[in-house]
């Protein structure tokens, strides 16, 4: 059993670490592009699943990925007693390969685990995979000199820069951008954390040719 990631120890009991109640932002992406017949999700770093789970229990299909085989357990464990089905499976936020595409991505509190040789290569990746018109909901830790580094942050986590996530998605509209200040209890210890949010969505460009009388939309994904 890999242990990469500390949360693979923290996630080993029956309790639920993050608890089993999904993330608020998951109705505004639901909003942003709702739920339908093969509308596809994929949950990047899923941890113990209850965000993964909620998306299925709304009707999307939803494939969900985490480091931690604890993790994936009790995601599928979960899914089970929801009643829902998810595709759920051990990957790496650095390495994963994939060819589907689908109509809303989130990574929540993952991206902060990507080496700095593979972060160009990640949001090349997350832009083939989103489906046109789709969205991409991404939130990372940045450091903050006025803030101390959390108690519970993992060996193999690292500070983001305030305002570096945003940089990759220039291309992108943007449906909400943010950086909050929080306060946090995980670890039993009260502590705060500076966190920046995006989500925003993958447009069509449009070029019109031909005459006034014969105008040509082409579509470029």
């Amino acid at each position: 059993m890999s242990i990469r990631t500390n949360y693979e120890k923290w996630y080993e009991g029956d309790d639920y670490y993050w608890g089993t109640e999904p993330g608020s932002f998951l109705d505004e992406l639901a909003d942003l592009n709702p739920p339908s017949a093969g509308k596809k999700v994929l949950d990047i770093g899923c941890g113990e699943g209850k965000d993964a789970v909620y998306m299925a229990q709304k009707g999307y299909e939803v494939s969900a990925f985490d480091l931690t085989e604890n993790g994936i357990r009790k995601t599928i464990a979960l899914a089970e007693t929801r009643n829902v089905r998810i595709n759920a499976y051990v990957d790496d936020i650095n390495s994963f390969d994939i060819s589907e595409q689908y109509d809303i991505i989130y990574s929540t509190g993952t991206v902060q685990y990507l080496f700095d040789e593979n972060k160009a290569d990640f949001f090349r990746k997350l832009e083939k995979i989103t489906r046109p018109d789709g969205v991409v909901f991404i939130n990372v830790f940045v450091e903050k000199p006025f803030l101390e580094l959390p108690p519970d942050w993992d060996k193999e986590e690292k500070m983001w820069k305030p305002g570096e996530l945003f940089t990759y998605f220039a291309d992108w509209k943007f449906e909400r951008i943010d950086e909050v200040i929080f306060e946090d209890q995980s670890g039993g210890v009260p502590h705060y954390h500076c966190m920046d949010t995006i989500i925003c969505r993958k447009i069509k460009e449009y070029v019109q040719t031909g005459t006034d009388a014969e105008k040509q939309v082409i579509c470029f994904e």
